[in-house]
C-alpha cells in the first residue's frame, strides 16, 4: 500500500498505482490498520488506532485525555494521557507535553516521552523522530539507529526501508545500509520479496537487492498469504513466489488476500473471493475493507456495517465508519464525534458519549 499505515497490516501490504488512479487499498478500507503514524499536537482520533495487540488493552478517550480499556470495557489504565495509541510487542504509545514515549501494560513507564513524532514496534525497533529526522530505538528506549533519514517504514524479516536524497532503500538492524537507496518507493519484505516502485511502476526484489521481477506492473500489492495480486496483461492475477500466474481473475479490480479471502468489484460493487477464485460474498457493497478474524467492514449507501465469509451480514450498516474485528472488538463512529468499541453482536462494550 502507497502510504502504508497501519499496515494498519497486518501487516503492511503494499500497494502502488499510478496511471489507473485506483488506490484501492485507501478507497475502500475507511480506516488503513497498520503501521500508525500520529503526527499532530493533538491526541489521536478513533480513526488513528489501529489493530490491538491481541491480550492487549484498547485506547479510549474522555474529553481531551486518554487511557486504556480492557475487552470488557474496563478502564484498566487510567485517563490521563495527552495521546495514546495501541499496543505493540507490549509497549503502548502515550503522549506527555508534547511529546511521545511508551508504557507497558500495568502502565509503568518504560521509555520516557521525549519524541516528536514516535510509532509502534516492530521486530524489537521502532521508528522516532527527533529533530525531523528519523531513526530507531529499541525496546528499552535506547537509539539504536541514529536519526539521518527522511521517512522510513517497520523493519520486517531483518530489513527496514528507508529513504534519504530523496529515494528509498534498505537498512539492517544495524543501521547498515543492504540496499542503496535507488527506488521512488520500497515496502516491507513477505517471503523474502519486497514490492518497489522504479518510474511509476511496480515490480519485486530480494534481500539481496537482486530484482525478482522488474518493475513493469501499473498495479501491484505486496506479497500476503503467499501471492501478490498484480495487473498484467489487462486483467488482475494473482502471482505466487515464482512469479507465476497462480489464478486469474475478470474483476474489473482485485487485491490482497486476508484470512483466505480477496475483495474483488464488479459492476462498481465489491465482493470477495477465496483462493480458487470462486466468489463467496457476492459484490452487492459499495466499499469493502479487509477480513479480520473472520469478519470483514463494508459500506451500503453511506453507512458501515460487519460481513462474514458466507456473505451473511452479522451487524447492519449503521455507522459512520468502522475499523475491523481485532482482540475481539472493533472501533466504529456514529458521527458528531461520537465513537466506541463493539462487540460482534454489535453490543457497545466502551462508547464516549451516553
Amino acid at each position: 500500500m502507497i502510504n502504508i499505515i497501519p499496515s494498519f497490516g497486518g501487516e503492511a501490504r503494499s500497494l502502488l498505482n499510478t496511471k489507473r488512479e485506483i488506490e484501492l487499498k485507501f478507497a475502500e478500507v475507511l480506516f488503513v490498520l497498520v503501521f500508525l503514524f500520529i503526527l499532530s499536537c493533538a491526541g489521536p482520533s478513533p480513526s488513528d488506532i489501529a489493530k490491538s495487540e491481541s491480550g492487549q488493552l484498547f485506547p479510549v478517550e474522555e474529553g481531551e485525555n486518554w487511557g486504556f480499556i480492557d475487552s470488557k470495557g474496563d478502564i484498566v489504565i487510567p485517563v490521563k494521557y495527552q495521546g495514546a495509541v495501541d499496543f505493540s510487542e507490549g509497549r503502548a504509545l502515550i503522549k506527555q507535553n508534547g511529546k511521545w514515549g511508551y508504557i507497558n501494560e500495568w502502565d509503568i513507564l518504560l521509555i520516557t516521552p521525549v519524541y516528536e513524532e514516535a510509532h509502534k514496534f516492530s521486530q524489537g525497533f521502532a521508528p522516532v523522530k527527533v529533530d525531523g529526522a528519523y531513526g530507531y530505538i529499541n525496546t528499552v528506549g535506547e537509539m539504536v539507529i541514529e536519526p539521518k533519514f527522511e521517512k522510513v517504514n517497520p523493519f520486517s524479516e531483518g530489513l527496514a526501508s528507508v529513504k534519504y536524497n530523496g529515494m528509498w532503500g534498505y537498512i539492517n538492524k544495524d543501521g547498515e545500509t543492504v540496499i542503496e537507496p535507488q527506488y521512488e518507493k520500497a515496502f516491507g519484505f513477505t517471503d523474502g520479496l519486497a514490492l518497489i516502485l522504479i518510474d511509476g511502476k511496480g515490480g519485486y526484489i530480494k534481500k539481496n537487492g537482486n530484482v525478482f521481477i522488474k518493475p513493469n506492473f501499473e498495479y501491484a500489492e505486496g506479497y500476503s498469504e503467499g501471492i501478490a495480486c498484480v495487473f498484467k496483461d489487462g486483467k488482475y492475477v494473482y502471482i505466487d513466489r515464482f512469479g507465476e500466474v497462480v489464478l486469474e481473475t475478470d474483476f474489473q479490480s482485485a487485491r490482497h488476500f486476508s484470512e483466505g479471502a480477496a475483495a474483488v468489484s464488479r459492476g462498481g460493487k465489491f465482493g470477495f473471493i477465496n483462493r480458487s477464485g470462486l466468489l463467496i460474498v457476492q459484490p452487492e457493497f459499495d466499499k469493502v475493507g479487509d477480513f479480520s478474524e473472520g469478519i470483514a467492514t463494508f459500506r451500503i449507501g453511506n453507512k458501515w456495517g460487519f460481513v462474514n465469509k458466507r456473505g451473511e451480514i452479522i451487524i447492519e450498516p449503521q455507522f459512520e465508519s468502522a475499523v475491523s474485528f481485532s482482540g475481539g472488538l472493533a472501533i466504529v463512529e456514529l458521527g458528531g464525534g461520537r465513537w466506541g468499541y463493539i462487540d460482534k453482536k454489535g453490543r457497545f462494550v466502551w462508547k464516549s458519549f451516553e
